[in-house]
């Protein structure tokens, strides 16, 4: 595949183009495809990234939370095996 590409590459096509009008309006066609193709490529690549990025700091939050109510239980376990009752909230609170 890497081979076939490398053919086909725009460089390649415009050293191998005939001087006749038609090859060097093909290998102006391909050039331009590839600019394109590389640009699309370009573009979703940022996309990805951005994606990682936002899913990476929803994971972090999420990995908080874990920690957060892992304490909180812990407590809670302690709290009932020592004999000591958990304070409740009051409505002001």
């Amino acid at each position: 595949m890497a081979g076939t590409a490398r053919l086909n590459s725009p460089d390649r096509l415009m050293r191998n183009a005939f001087m006749d009008p038609s090859g060097v309006l093909l290998a102006l066609e391909e050039q331009k495809k590839w600019r394109e193709r590389r640009k699309r490529i370009r573009e979703r690549i940022r996309q990805l990234d951005r994606r990682r990025s936002l899913l990476k700091k929803e994971l972090d939050g999420v990995r908080n939370k874990i920690l957060q109510y892992g304490r909180v239980l812990i407590d809670l376990q302690l709290g009932s095996r020592a004999g000591t009752t958990i304070p409740t909230m009051g409505p002001g609170r």
